[in-house]
């Protein structure tokens, strides 16, 4: 792999970093409905590096395992 290439993977991984996996417009879809959520917990876990926080989040990782 070229270095440019390895670059682009792991910038791609970074940004994967920063928000949730899970994350949809209005909509959270680590829940089981896909429940809408409101602005502060959108704001506090969705769009930030603290999802791994949420509780719904954390539900999801646990029913994987």
């Amino acid at each position: 792999m070229n270095t440019f290439t390895e670059r682009m993977e792991q910038k791609k991984f970074m940004v994967h970093e920063a928000v949730c996996p899970f994350n949809d417009a209005s909509v959270c879809a680590a829940s089981f409905s896909s429940m809408a959520i409101d602005n502060q917990k959108s704001a506090s876990y969705c769009g930030t590096d603290n999802y791994d926080n949420c509780p719904l989040f954390l539900a999801k990782i646990l029913r994987r395992g």
